[in-house]
């Protein structure tokens, strides 16, 4: 096939070596085989000069794939020119020895050669000798005194060596002077990754992030130095949990045991902005067990004595701090919050230099400068919402607001030191409030409370709800026309074997309409629909059990199409007419709602009603129906509850309020059972979920996967890194984030993309600029609750004034 005829699908999974499709390879990433490692760009540079380029656009992004008939083909290149530089090397080798000598015609006469013989021989440029072989003009004929006088005249023409690509080397001309020197080469032979992978010195060289993290990978593996995070607590480097004390923290982060390259903290660490936090109150060489004091001499020590392929030149921002004692190593003082080093570290002993240009303050970090700008020189100065006073900074509208509007009683207008004094003042001073509830007439002293409570309001709800059940009553006592079973079953029965719509049912996973076979995608249910239930048939039991209201199908129309003529019809309404008018189908009009169409593609799922709204998940969009398009007119007679179709109301009624929810052994009763369930496990340790594999239980769903995952390599794995996960919606999400780098949501602002809607609300929080998460302790406002957060553990651990939310 030519290379013109193939067409590039904008799609991941592009071969780069053969323009094919499927789940391949990364060309940049280290792969084991044959108890070797291989990295499939170096090979490509080294056997063919050829360098595979890299696009942020495109069928496969950022990444560079190759399939697996192009990776055997490449190697199969990299041992032949292998073999073909060695028996090169050889071949030199032996001739430079006079190996081939004997074998050589005699000539009577003599003839004056060696300066012919000499001057080929030092013209080859031999690139591929290891060993130090010296050329003279004696050297070549050293056995001439063991040999006749018409032995030593030898004509020895040297054979011509190949260049590079098959192209013939020029001679390179030698001066007079120089041929008696030594002739030595330099130069080893290049070999590929998949031959010898030790070989090169250098086999990180052009990737600088890869070699950033080889360097890690030999420094937290071999030292008693330790990463971590920190973000009002010690955050592992690792798996990212949280610890108040560092003896726990030090040995949960060494239970992780040796890291890889290939670990997600390590990846994540790209460029030389990055600060890594290291912990040194302990250095010493885990191997031999010497101990240091500096970290530059237990990086010498593991290059110079063990060997480690560490390459210094990389720049790796290290950030040293005792964890032990918090003390600061460049002046020795010692704080008592790790909080307080780290402003010493970076306002007196800053690494880097970021000036501001409107004051000329020094800070260590970029993010420092930019909060310096943010709240110090914004232009137009900083105004108050409330009272339309300006301010110079934001430190001085924050006391302001604090002060003045914050703390201030509505009622009295007396200003308190803190919003809880406050609330207080407001609960004995001013108790006889008109906030009450109009539901339930509950009162309330602040009008955040009544808020609150009129959106959790149950009277609020029932007197909702009771409209409806007065309607539903009404049209009940209405006698109703009795649907037509048979004819619904008939209608259905044509759609499904005239057409090409896919029958399917979906609780959580989608299930196959004829014999409930459980499906994780949808182009597996639709493949076993088509090759296992080609016709539907009147009489079989996936029919039969439509009965009264239960009479409504979940089809695919997504490619949907008549069977008999195989004319594309996108609409079921004009499938319909299509099928009455030229084939005579007999299907009832007068009948409505028997057939749900939806457009399953995957990742990208349509509401049927505003097609503009997009869903990813199945789920997500049945929940989005029910709650934007349904009139929930069936009521639940024990809660109040309203539903859309009778089936959910049953599966409701089913795992809610059937059987007992009473505890059987300390007699609490619960709403449903799964409340129940939750509180047998928390609180009698009950383990109701056994394993499918082994005789154990467990307490939850979630315990029984990860054991699943742990123990029995059962779960669902990433196709890319193989990595295991409780949910198939999880690996997906995984797969689209960490390996496709997917970011389709931008910021309307600044058009900066993101992965969802979660991480684009959490930037636009910078954009907003409203910080009205406010500490009860000191005033200070926060644009998010999880600084909020971190900021009051602060609080409650140094005992300072005590929390009163």
């Amino acid at each position: 096939m030519e290379f013109n005829e193939i067409v590039v699908k904008e799609s991941p999974g592009l071969c780069r070596c053969c323009l094919s499709e499927g789940c391949y390879k990364d060309l940049g990433t280290e792969y084991t085989w044959m108890n070797e490692t291989e990295v499939y760009a170096d090979m490509l540079l080294e056997c063919f000069d050829i360098s595979i380029t890299q696009h942020n656009e495109g069928p496969n992004g950022p990444n560079r794939l190759i399939c697996e008939v192009c990776i055997t083909r490449l190697r199969d290149a990299c041992n032949f020119k292998k073999q073909v530089m060695d028996s090169e090397k050889k071949f030199i080798d032996m001739m430079g020895r006079g190996e081939f000598r004997p074998k050589m015609l005699i000539y009577q006469t003599q003839m004056k050669c060696e300066d012919a013989a000499v001057e080929q021989i030092e013209n080859a440029n031999v690139e591929y000798l290891e060993d130090e072989i010296e050329f003279g003009d004696d050297d070549l004929l050293k056995d001439s005194d063991s040999v006749e006088a018409s032995v030593s005249d030898i004509t020895v023409s040297a054979l011509p060596i190949k260049g590079k690509r098959g192209r013939p080397r020029k001679a390179t001309p030698v001066k007079p002077e120089k041929r008696a020197k030594v002739a030595k080469i330099e130069d080893k032979p290049k070999t590929s990754k998949a031959v010898a992978k030790d070989c090169l010195p250098g086999r990180y060289e052009g990737c600088t992030s890869e070699r950033r993290r080889q360097n890690l990978k030999i420094l937290f593996n071999h030292t008693s130095i330790m990463p971590f995070k920190w973000r009002g607590k010690y955050l592992c480097f690792y798996c990212g949990q949280n610890y108040t004390e560092y003896p726990e923290f030090r040995k949960h982060t060494k239970s992780h045991g040796l890291c890889t390259t290939k670990d997600y903290s390590l990846k994540i660490i790209k460029g030389n902005h990055v600060e890594i936090k290291i912990d040194v109150s302990e250095i010493g060489c885990e191997i031999c067990n010497e101990p240091f004091n500096r970290l530059d001499d237990i990086i010498d020590h593991l290059i110079v004595k063990h060997e480690f392929d560490y390459n210094k030149k990389i720049d790796i921002p290290f950030q040293e701090y005792r964890l032990v004692d918090f003390r600061c190593l460049h002046c020795e003082e010692q704080f008592s919050y790790f909080g307080y080093l780290v402003k010493h570290v970076n306002t007196v002993h800053p690494q880097n230099c970021f000036i501001c240009d409107h004051c000329r303050a020094n800070f260590n970090k970029k993010r420092d400068l930019d909060f310096h700008i943010r709240n110090y020189h914004r232009q137009g100065g900083y105004p108050c919402d409330l009272c339309l006073k300006n301010f110079e900074n934001c430190i001085q509208l924050r006391k302001h607001k604090n002060n003045t509007h914050f703390r201030q009683c509505k009622s009295c207008g007396s200003s308190f030191a803190s919003l809880s004094l406050l609330q207080k003042h407001i609960q004995l001073d001013h108790s006889q409030s008109n906030l009450k509830c109009s539901y339930c007439s509950k009162e309330f002293h602040t009008t955040l409370g009544l808020k609150q409570h009129l959106s959790k309001c149950k009277v609020k709800i029932l007197s909702k709800v009771e409209p409806q059940v007065s309607l539903n009553e009404t049209q009940q006592a209405e006698p109703t026309k009795k649907q037509n079973v048979l004819q619904i079953r008939q209608n259905i029965h044509c759609v499904l074997n005239m057409s090409t719509a896919v029958p399917f049912k979906f609780f959580a996973k989608y299930f196959c309409f004829y014999c409930s076979k459980k499906f994780v995608e949808f182009d597996d249910l639709k493949t076993h629909t088509n090759l296992e239930h080609p016709v539907c048939d009147l009489k079989s039991k996936s029919m039969k059990n439509f009965k009264g209201e239960r009479t409504t199908v979940k089809i695919d129309i997504s490619a949907l199409a008549c069977k008999l003529c195989c004319v594309s019809i996108p609409n079921l309404d004009d499938l319909i007419t299509h099928l009455i008018e030229e084939h005579k189908a007999n299907y009832d009009t007068s009948i409505k709602g028997c057939l749900e169409p939806f457009r399953v593609i995957k990742d990208n799922m349509p509401c049927p009603i505003c097609p503009n709204t997009v869903f990813r998940y199945f789920g997500i969009l049945l929940r989005h129906m029910n709650s934007e398009h349904s009139n929930n007119n069936r009521i639940c007679d024990f809660c109040g509850r309203s539903f859309r179709n009778a089936a959910n109301l049953k599966v409701h009624i089913t795992y809610a309020h059937t059987g007992s929810c009473e505890c059987d052994i300390c007699g609490i009763k619960y709403r449903n059972q799964w409340c129940l369930s939750r509180h047998r496990a928390k609180t009698h340790d009950a383990k109701d979920y056994k394993c499918p594999k082994c005789p154990e239980k467990f307490q939850s769903e979630y315990h029984k996967q990860k054991h699943l995952i742990k123990i029995h390599n059962v779960g669902h794995k990433c196709s890319y890194c193989e990595k295991m996960f409780t949910r198939n919606s999880f690996m997906k999400d995984h797969v689209r984030r960490t390996h496709l780098k997917e970011k389709n949501i931008p910021c309307s602002i600044c058009n900066e993309k993101f992965f969802d809607n979660y991480l684009l609300r959490m930037h636009m929080v910078k954009h907003e600029g409203e910080r009205k998460f406010n500490c009860t302790v000191c005033g200070k406002a926060f644009l998010r609750k999880s600084n909020l957060s971190s900021h009051l553990e602060m609080h409650k651990k140094y005992g300072h004034i005590p929390l009163q939310i």
